[in-house]
């Protein structure tokens, strides 16, 4: 159950032809009543989940995947139900919150904010050696959310 501690992100991957943020962030955004209270196009939400996605599988890294996504939104949604906080938060924050929880890894290359700024990657040199990847995420989700077909 989406709502448990042992959720299994796995089967969820292996029943929904392995989008799981897809199918885990739609309903999870859906749960909460964010797609209707912030009038979301359904239509713009899938395909601004699948651009999410794609950009996990970009570099095919083995952790800071799709599942890996998908298990964190999981994770913030339990710890919501369970501690109550859902009751105290705003549906913006909670939008947010859970936003947040899809995008966070975004097209993560496998290495750490280190080995960018020692290599001197194009990357780190974008951020100017400050949270390299953090930098990244965010700015890349965002440049994501700007076009039109995925403006939620």
């Amino acid at each position: 159950c989406l709502d448990d501690w042992s959720f299994d992100v796995f089967a969820l991957a292996e029943a929904g032809t392995c989008q799981p943020v897809k199918y885990l962030g739609y309903d999870l955004l859906n749960r909460y009543g964010t797609i209707h209270k912030f009038k979301i196009p359904p239509a713009t939400l899938e395909t601004f989940l699948s651009r999410i996605e794609e950009g996990y599988c970009r570099f095919r890294n083995p952790y800071h995947n799709n599942l890996h996504a998908a298990d964190v939104a999981q994770t913030v949604h339990h710890i919501l139900c369970q501690t109550g906080m859902m009751h105290w938060l705003t549906d913006l924050e909670i939008f947010a919150t859970l936003l947040a929880a899809l995008i966070h890894d975004y097209e993560h290359t496998g290495t750490t904010n280190n080995f960018h700024v020692m290599s001197g990657s194009d990357t780190a040199m974008l951020y100017n050696d400050r949270a390299v990847l953090e930098n990244h995420h965010i700015s890349a989700a965002f440049r994501v959310l700007k076009e039109d077909d995925c403006n939620v």
